[in-house]
């Protein structure tokens, strides 16, 4: 927690616990749930039953492949899924659909405008890694279904990023392939830090949201940080509570807006039905 450390100075401003813009959210609190023994955890490595004392159990966006044995793991990787509610390909449909969602649903330039994100190719991809890794967090409390859409909703994304590089033509070869390596670190060390912070308390949310989204900027305010991190709680809160089966279905998943907390039924039916055109 360096980045917290160092940044302290400011970060400690942004209201923590369970209140928010002077509002009670602590029902913005969603912890994860434990594969093993389906408990809701209030940190890593709480839960008491032996068997699941690791904290790689535990995380918020990692439940099912950390849950399995390595002869389990050695047949998924073979493809070998077992008997699934939803059959694979709709499964598959439906984790590129889930990148849609967070990629082409999502209005990036509200957070340029709101959070003052930099309007760049890097903040975008930044953004929607954001999303995806909110929705991650729901989909990795469906079983191997919900591991099979999150595998191809990130190879959907990473299929995206390669293209929309390819259309920059001032770049050579070397440096598309050096900016997919750095994306793709940015991807690992944001969902540790995105972890994290959603177990943690607010103050540990925007750190992770400073670090990962904002790339350590000195000179940002609280306010952008406090914006995010209500959005990041009401998001994970929305998501909790959406019927995992018509996810694994259609490949939907609504967001609420930047502010506010109501979800616009207007568009989320327009989209819905761009969706469903795909």
């Amino acid at each position: 927690m360096v980045g917290f450390i160092v940044y302290s100075s400011f970060i400690t401003k942004v209201k923590v616990e369970n209140e928010h813009c002077g509002k009670d959210k602590s029902s913005y609190f969603i912890e994860p749930l434990c594969t093993g023994c389906a408990r809701r955890l209030l940190a890593p490595a709480i839960c008491t039953k032996i068997r699941h004392l690791k904290a790689s159990q535990h995380t918020a966006s990692n439940n099912f492949m950390s849950a399995m044995s390595t002869w389990d793991k050695f047949k998924w990787n073979l493809g070998l899924t077992g008997r699934l509610s939803v059959s694979k390909q709709k499964l598959i449909s439906s984790g590129v659909k889930l990148y849609i969602c967070c990629s082409d649903f999502i209005d990036f330039s509200e957070f340029v405008r709101v959070v003052k994100l930099p309007d760049t190719f890097t903040a975008w991809f930044l953004l929607v890694n954001l999303h995806l890794w909110m929705v991650n967090v729901k989909v990795s409390q469906m079983g191997k279904e919900g591991e099979l859409m999150k595998t191809n909703m990130y190879k959907a994304m990473w299929n995206d990023v390669e293209r929309r590089l390819n259309t920059f033509k001032d770049m050579t070869g070397r440096e598309k392939r050096k900016s997919l390596e750095n994306y793709y670190s940015d991807m690992i060390s944001s969902i540790l830090y995105y972890d994290e912070g959603l177990i943690g308390s607010d103050k540990d949310l925007a750190n992770s949201l400073w670090v990962q989204l904002f790339c350590m900027e000195p000179n940002i305010h609280v306010d952008q940080l406090e914006i995010m991190v209500e959005y990041v709680r009401k998001q994970v809160y929305h998501h909790d509570q959406l019927d995992p089966d018509l996810i694994m279905k259609t490949g939907y998943v609504s967001f609420l807006p930047l502010l506010g907390e109501k979800l616009n039924l207007q568009k989320a039916e327009q989209d819905f039905k761009k969706l469903c055109e795909i």
